[in-house]
């Protein structure tokens, strides 16, 4: 039955996809930081991308809202500002779902707030936008917290996305 599925499937068009994450992400993705230090002391790369995006642990942390993992990753050498194939840096992800611990570690590690992605967006326009992501959808939320974080740290000639934060009706 199950090979009649998936025959099924692929002939409709469909993809089948597994995961490609590596143990490591794995442990990021599920917030166990223990298991990250011990799989990073035993050689881990914790800037090594993996997954359907090409994303490192970092990201994939950030992702999921894995502060502790995050900590774990960053004390195991992980590139703060390594970014994802469009260009996206973990302190734009975490702006962008209006994570404000998330934006205030990074940001205490020597995260870059002045990176932009391959469209010139910065974390700052991305804490004003919101992104559109289906497990934080941020769009339509003001994120006047993280944006007042970012703009402390580095104050902007000019955000790129002030004026969709005014349309928002945000601060």
């Amino acid at each position: 039955m199950r090979r009649l599925a998936v025959v099924l499937l692929l002939a409709t068009g469909c993809m089948v996809s597994r995961s490609h994450d590596t143990p490591l992400v794995d442990a990021v993705r599920s917030g166990d930081a223990p298991q990250i230090r011990a799989l990073c002391a035993r050689g881990a790369d914790p800037n090594e991308p993996s997954g359907g995006n090409g994303w490192t642990p970092l990201l994939h942390a950030i992702h999921k809202n894995q502060i502790e993992s995050v900590k774990a990753l960053l004390d195991a050498g992980a590139n703060i500002d390594r970014t994802s194939p469009s260009q996206t840096s973990p302190l734009m992800m975490a702006a962008g779902y209006g994570s404000e611990e998330m934006v205030a570690l990074l940001l205490q590690r020597g995260a870059n707030p002045r990176l932009s992605d391959d469209e010139g967006a910065s974390a700052l326009d991305y804490a004003l936008s919101g992104v559109p992501d289906l497990d934080a959808f941020t769009l339509f939320r003001c994120q006047n917290s993280t944006v007042k974080l970012l703009k402390r740290v580095s104050p902007p000639a000019q955000a790129n996305s002030e004026r969709w934060a005014r349309i928002k009706g945000c601060e």
